[in-house]
């Protein structure tokens, strides 16, 4: 096929601009009489002079790929001799998935003559000098900052299924972008995230401060359903619309961020939710005190009170001054008749003070699973013990305790509640924390509280309360 009548872009920037958002722009979202209003308010804020980071998607069907695809095209024909990426987790899935789209969509506009594929190099060349690489984003322990793109200069650029990508590599080619032609052109850097919904960091980073009004201006998150999809088959509505998955309903259908689709996950989202104002929870009568303390002045030490499974009392210290969680826990002690072998917090660092202090149970995690039975550590066997709790809806938290914001920390960090893959023993394991704090920013403290509770199911004294009475002492 030969050259587009759009090929021969005039070099004025102003007219190609002009063309491509008066022109180009029907052409990618208008078809049948019909018109993409989504994917066009998609496409003006990725040639704006304001916006440089824009998430796209929040659902299934809602023309993601080829918006992407059609946006990459159009501009390496207006700009010659500037330089895109497209990256994704795994360098297979782009030319196995989005390179097919990106064929489609270059064979719908005409332009199958003006480029060539590198298949031993992965790069899109056009015949004008512009260029898209295909990037691998897959975290690599070797390169956890990912450095291998930290001198490589980009135009702007788009990740592809955002809900897998480390934040490491959003992280590094925010920063890479807005080097190759854009002073020349006058063009904005442009970072672009297509995504399904996914609670890692797009939904910190975006979708949480979009919802509370708080996103920078450089910034837009724009969600787009499937319903808002002219173009798209009925049928596949259908089959999102009556899937009996209810998180894939959730969250492919109804784009819905708040649940996640983790195969791996212990719990499920509902039961978290569930434990606040639990009116289910089980309630003895009788108290115990956890407490993940913080390691050496890091994170934070979170303490709670317990009657049976439902938290009546809860502390943050933001600073662990062991002298005040000793002071906590003795006061509590007290105001509960909370006797000591019904207290315990992580034995890890700094806690060790506090157990030695307050002659209480210590929790050591990495320790042995107890009963001999098949987890990797304590902490593992714990975990699975707290989610069958939570997922029997016996865990509560009293309302009136908690503020919304630590409402999400605590759903965020039951979440985390996932197996993992098994040892070389083929002993259970959860998932580690230097995953967790890749995937939600911080260390999951409030979860490491919850599941020292579960520790009392192996080790639950029975000495009554009123023993002193008892023995008439």
């Amino acid at each position: 096929m030969g050259r587009s009548k759009y090929a021969e872009i005039p070099l004025s920037l102003s007219v190609k601009m002009e063309l491509f958002k008066r022109r180009c722009f029907d052409f990618i979202t208008c078809k049948d009489g019909k018109r993409h209003e989504k994917q066009g308010e998609a496409l003006e804020y990725l040639t704006d002079d304001t916006h440089v980071e824009i998430m796209y998607g929040g659902a299934a069907g809602g023309a993601k790929s080829w918006t992407g695809a059609a946006w990459l095209l159009f501009m390496c024909l207006c700009f010659p001799g500037t330089k895109w990426f497209i990256g994704r987790a795994e360098l297979k899935r782009i030319t196995q998935s989005t390179y097919i789209t990106f064929k489609r969509v270059s064979t719908m506009y005409g332009c199958d003559g003006l480029w060539t594929f590198n298949g031993q190099l992965n790069f899109i060349e056009f015949y004008n000098g512009s260029r898209i690489d295909f990037l691998d984003l897959q975290f690599k322990p070797s390169d956890p900052l990912y450095e291998r793109y930290g001198s490589i200069e980009f135009t702007g650029g788009w990740i592809e299924e955002g809900g897998e990508v480390n934040f490491g590599a959003y992280d590094t080619l925010k920063t890479r972008v807005g080097r190759a032609m854009n002073a020349e052109y006058g063009l904005k850097r442009k970072l672009f995230i297509t995504c399904n919904p996914k609670k890692n960091w797009m939904y910190d980073i975006f979708y949480k401060p979009f919802i509370a009004n708080k996103l920078p201006g450089h910034m837009m998150y724009l969600s787009c359903l499937v319903q808002e999809n002219p173009f798209i088959d009925p049928d596949y509505i259908e089959a999102l619309r009556s899937t009996a998955d209810k998180v894939k309903y959730q969250r492919l259908f109804k784009g819905n961020w708040e649940y996640d689709d983790n195969p791996n996950a212990l719990c499920s989202y509902d039961a978290i939710c569930a434990i606040f104002g639990n009116p289910l929870a089980i309630r003895t009568g009788k108290h115990y005190i956890t407490g993940d303390i913080a390691r050496y002045g890091a994170d934070y030490a979170r303490l709670a009170v317990w009657d049976g499974w439902n938290i009546v009392e809860k502390i943050c210290f933001a600073v662990s001054k062991t002298t005040d969680i000793q002071e906590w826990i003795k006061s509590r002690q007290k105001k509960y008749r909370i006797p000591k072998y019904r207290c315990i917090v992580d034995e890890d660092g700094v806690g060790g003070g506090v157990v030695d202090n307050c002659d209480i149970q210590g929790f050591v995690n990495n320790s042995s699973p107890l009963n001999g039975e098949n987890y990797r550590n304590l902490q593992t066997q714990c975990g699975y013990k707290l989610a069958e709790h939570i997922n029997a809806n016996e865990v509560g938290v009293d309302d009136d305790i908690v503020s919304q914001s630590e409402k999400e920390e605590i759903i965020r960090e039951l979440e985390q509640l996932q197996t993992w893959k098994a040892d070389s023993d083929g002993k259970l394991m959860l998932k580690p924390k230097d995953e967790i704090k890749a995937d939600i920013g911080n260390s999951p403290d409030w979860r490491d509280m919850f599941l020292m509770r579960s520790w009392f199911d192996f080790n639950e004294y029975d000495i009554p309360d009123n023993i002193e009475r008892i023995l008439g002492l």
